[in-house]
């Protein structure tokens, strides 16, 4: 008596019938067998969900089992409904069935019969049959893939939950796979993009961090979509998403968004792009233990950004209560000064100067006075074209190093696919290679592949980086036009806002301010002004 295996799969879980089965698969299998006198079925493997295609054998737990088992001769004959079921890889497919058939196991398939490697032509066989499963396969995913990208490019929904912001409409056009039902396409919600637009806002011109955003959000009755308050990770997510600007996520090997649809747009590429530079400064910040660039709170305007000029440490806001006089009435009031201080002024790490305190209301109107004379020698055309040349030498030398490893990439790519191709001539033969050889050779190459994907999508982020900064010129010259009206009519929160996008640091002296701007205007003004 012949014990019999047989192997069940499904790429999606959706072909799983509700009684957690394979029923066509199993009952056309258990129909065949009752052909058999002499065989029985011993075992029955599932692969529910499982791509035969895009899963290699070896991340595919069923045939690490039907490898065991073969090779402990604990079953005579592996039973498919067809051959496609075992797995759809020109490369590794017919290896695996080789591999059964050398170990004395039969391979059958319900619809195709016997397969056999006795003869060369059997091995050619073989290999052109999962050849043509694998570009099936292939083919299929181009198409879907095609599907999805056009309905995207048109605006149409894809799945999933609507993100923050959207909401999803159907059109009356058919769906393109099921005609049963309606496309959906992703449009802007009227409430709550404007509540996108105000947390932007909040962000860049108020410069009011995550936690801040949040508890602003839920003390003025903002909920969710859900009716929960707001949380820190969701403003996270809600600042770094490209959707608001027409850019909708979506998991591709190259790149990582659908193509641009203006219909989705929310705010604007400049706000985002500001959004953007902040979250990566204050990133990198946080990873440097620098908190510089962190959204400041309290009553000093530069709090923050003021060091002391003798030891190089950042300053500490500091306040003290006086008793004032009232002008036009009898008794006293408490009155807080607030102050900057060097907090290396006692213990063993010791400021040696006996300047260690500074009046905020003071100094801060002497920096500000100082910012608006340095200003005031600002001309727009000149920053412009200083600034442009500088990003765009920086921009073409990026874009040359990404087009040099996408030609390393593409060469490879080509070394696989020859590759791929000795493997046929192996099983018939005529190649002076292993199939061993060949593998360890595959194997090498693709994780060569994945490093260039990589370097590529590295210097890719890089490259947009180089571009937002490019942006960002424009967006800081119209800032810089008149700043001065602009900054005595903003509220504290946006002018510490303008203030740390054109400062670095403040130095602070015994009756001496020394400023270091930015890098744009640092570049342009020639360093710094004492």
């Amino acid at each position: 008596m012949k014990r019999v295996w047989c192997l069940f799969r499904v790429s999606k879980k959706q072909q799983v019938s509700t009684d957690d089965d394979i029923p066509m698969q199993k009952n056309a299998c258990h129909e065949f067998v009752k052909n058999k006198p002499n065989w029985i079925i011993t075992n029955e493997l599932y692969e529910k969900g499982v791509s035969g295609w895009k899963k290699s054998l070896n991340e595919r737990d069923e045939m690490a089992i039907l490898k065991e088992g073969a090779l402990n001769k604990e079953f005579d004959v592996l039973l498919v409904f067809m051959f496609d079921r075992l797995g759809r890889r020109e490369d590794e497919t017919p290896v695996m069935v080789n591999f059964l058939i050398q170990n004395g196991i039969e391979v059958w398939s319900v619809k195709e019969g016997q397969r056999k490697i006795e003869s060369h032509v059997d091995k050619l066989l073989n290999y052109i049959s999962f050849w043509q499963s694998d570009g099936e396969s292939q083919k299929t995913s181009i198409r879907v893939k095609e599907a999805k990208k056009q309905l995207s490019e048109q605006g149409y929904f894809q799945g999933g939950v609507a993100p923050i912001g959207y909401k999803i409409v159907e059109t009356s056009e058919k769906h393109w796979k099921n005609k049963d039902r309606l496309v959906k396409e992703l449009l802007p919600d009227e409430n709550e993009s404007e509540m996108i637009k105000l947390i932007y806002n909040l962000y860049v011109n108020k410069h009011m961090g995550y936690r801040k955003i949040a508890d602003y959000l839920n003390e003025n009755g903002y909920r969710n979509r859900d009716g929960k308050v707001f949380v820190v990770t969701t403003i996270q997510r809600i600042l770094s998403n490209p959707i608001y600007i027409g850019f909708k996520r979506y998991k591709t090997a190259v790149g990582g968004t659908q193509p641009f649809n203006e219909n989705l747009r929310i705010i604007s590429d400049e706000l985002f792009s500001q959004a953007e530079q902040i979250r990566n400064i204050r990133s990198s910040n946080i990873q440097e233990q620098d908190k510089s660039g962190i959204p400041r709170t309290g009553k000093l305007l530069f709090s923050g950004l003021a060091y002391c000029k003798y030891c190089g440490s950042k300053l500490t806001p500091n306040y003290l209560y006086r008793n004032s006089k009232y002008n036009n009435k009898e008794g006293y009031y408490k009155n807080i000064i607030y102050r900057y201080k060097c907090p290396l002024n006692k213990g063993r790490l010791y400021c040696d100067h006996q300047q260690n305190i500074w009046g905020g209301k003071k100094f801060d109107t002497l920096i500000i006075n100082k910012i608006k004379i340095i200003l005031s020698q600002f001309d727009l055309r000149s920053f412009l074209d200083t600034s442009k040349n500088m990003k765009a030498e920086l921009l073409k030398l990026k874009e040359r190093n990404v087009h040099n490893l996408k030609k390393e990439y593409l060469d490879l790519t080509k070394q696989h696919e020859k590759l791929n191709l000795e493997i046929g001539k192996t099983l018939i033969g005529e190649s002076s290679f292993t199939p061993e050889q060949l593998s360890g050779t595959i194997n090498a190459i693709e994780k060569q592949i994945e490093v260039k994907v990589s370097q590529i999508n590295s210097l890719n982020k890089e490259l947009e980086k180089e571009r937002e900064n490019y942006s960002d010129v424009n967006y800081l010259a119209n800032e810089l036009e008149n700043w001065e009206q602009k900054f005595n009519e903003a509220d504290e929160d946006l002018k510490k806002a303008m203030l740390s996008r054109i400062i670095n640091k403040v130095y602070l002296g015994k009756n001496e301010i020394e400023i270091e701007l930015n890098i744009w205007l640092s570049d342009y003004f020639e360093g710094k002004f004492n």
